[in-house]
């Protein structure tokens, strides 16, 4: 990595990975300038620029920036930047975050993507590993900045990639790579479901020669991967003698080299939902793909922790249970909640929208609900798409608190309380997380009101 030592390197944007990417590229021996067209960086982050020597500009994308030996992409920067068009005319090498962290790695990568899923995926693959001796770190969209593990050493690198990083990637290699799942999403920033669809197929083909790739089996034609011998395929069927992963009636399977091995039963999983199930095939697949399994597989799965917001259950009060599903910022993971998880639910709906219609999310909550919450900017859009379906037993709340009150008195025994947005959290609070710590919150106070009865 001494090919950075005395390079002027401009990192464009100075969100999270950008910040690391910056810390990182200045500890490489570069000299760093990093460009954000936000103007609200903390004082703490300019400080700690200062304070590495890496001189920096908020507020503008000025030319300024193109004083470079090469430019480094943060996650997120759209293609559309004037500054990187003017970088790209003045023939300044330009590189995304994924092709300029992954080829300096110190061990193998699992690229692991998908509109819905990809998070859990990670986390759970990296676990999977540890539990069978080998020393895998979950990085990556997952919250730890690709930056940060430049200088680390491991067995294995879990990481989690976005649409947006894959877009830029033209040169990384991965050594097995997973698509969780495809549906609709971040359209008006790829410009269409095709350039969205695009991105992602990336994962599966920057794959080194011969490594394994894992899709679902209806998205093999999507991501023109059809007839690729080296794609295991999840399908939902008893298993047949195909390479492949199957999810049977009550257990997960993967046939690999001729022989059939039993992944889990799916009464092991600590998850809620199929989607789960789906994407715990797909960890555990991945692990025995690369050879990785080790004893205690049972217990490590069931010792596993997911994270949160992600159709987490949160307690059970008067026979209703209450799920927190915060992350389901867009239809498609919404509709996947309704569907996987039985039983009648009570369903929390809205927020602000990313443009999508609504008319399959009005179809799942009327197969699947017994009754729809409606708060945010997008309640009233999706009454009317609930209307036209002719699901009619829905309210509207002008906040969670009011929701959460509503679903409890909404909901009977066996019922369960569903906060799934369908949307994300933008019109009434800072991230999906915060509205999911204030649905638990709630969700909790309320239990203990009950109690104390």
């Amino acid at each position: 990595m001494k090919d950075l030592i005395g390079k002027r390197v401009t990192v464009l944007g100075a969100g999270l990975s950008g910040q690391a990417l910056a810390m990182a590229i200045c500890d490489l021996g570069a000299d760093v300038f990093i460009s954000e067209s936000r103007s609200d960086l903390s004082k703490d982050v300019l400080d700690s620029f200062d304070g590495a020597g890496i001189r920096w500009e908020v507020g503008v994308n000025s030319d300024k920036a193109l004083d470079c030996d090469l430019m480094v992409l943060s996650s997120g920067v759209s293609p559309n930047s004037k500054i990187i068009q003017k970088a790209i005319s003045s023939s300044i090498p330009v590189e995304g975050e994924v092709d300029f962290v992954l080829p300096r790695l110190n061990g193998k990568v699992i690229a692991i993507t998908g509109t819905n899923g990809k998070t859990t995926t990670t986390s759970l693959t990296a676990h999977m590993l540890l539990a069978s001796g080998y020393d895998g770190v979950a990085v990556g969209n997952i919250g730890t900045p690709l930056g940060t593990a430049l200088r680390e050493h491991h067995d294995f690198f879990v990481v989690e990639l976005s649409s947006f990083q894959l877009y830029w990637t033209k040169k990384a290699f991965f050594d097995l790579s997973m698509v969780t799942n495809l549906a609709p999403d971040h359209l008006d920033w790829h410009d269409g479901l095709e350039k969205y669809v695009e991105a992602k197929s990336k994962a599966l083909k920057r794959r080194r020669d011969g490594a394994w790739g894992i899709v679902q089996k209806r998205d093999l034609e999507k991501l023109q991967v059809t007839g690729d011998l080296s794609i295991l395929p999840l399908a939902v069927t008893e298993p047949s003698d195909f390479p492949g992963i199957y999810m049977g009636s009550d257990c997960a399977w993967i046939v690999l080299d001729g022989l059939k091995k039993k992944l889990f039963s799916y009464d092991q999983v600590p998850m809620v939902g199929f989607h789960n199930m789906e994407n715990a095939a797909m960890a555990l697949g991945g692990c025995v793909a690369l050879g990785c399994v080790g004893e205690g597989w049972s217990s490590a799965l069931a010792d596993y922790r997911p994270p949160s917001h992600r159709c987490q259950l949160i307690t059970s009060i008067n026979g209703v249970t209450y799920i927190d599903d915060s992350k389901g910022t867009n239809v498609a993971s919404t509709c996947t909640a309704l569907e996987s998880i039985k039983g009648s639910k009570v369903v929390i709906l809205g927020g602000r929208g990313k443009g999508e219609s609504y008319d399959s999310l009005a179809v799942a909550v009327k197969d699947n609900c017994r009754r729809a919450i409606l708060i945010g900017e997008e309640k009233e859009p999706i009454s009317r798409a609930l209307d036209l379906v002719g699901f009619s037993d829905w309210i509207f709340a002008a906040d969670m608190e009011e929701a959460v009150s509503a679903a409890q008195l909404s909901s009977v025994p066996d019922d369960t309380v569903l906060l799934s947005p369908a949307c994300t959290s933008w019109d009434m609070y800072g991230s999906y997380v915060e509205r999911g710590d204030h649905f638990c919150r709630l969700v909790l106070e309320m239990q203990e009101k009950i109690l104390k009865r």
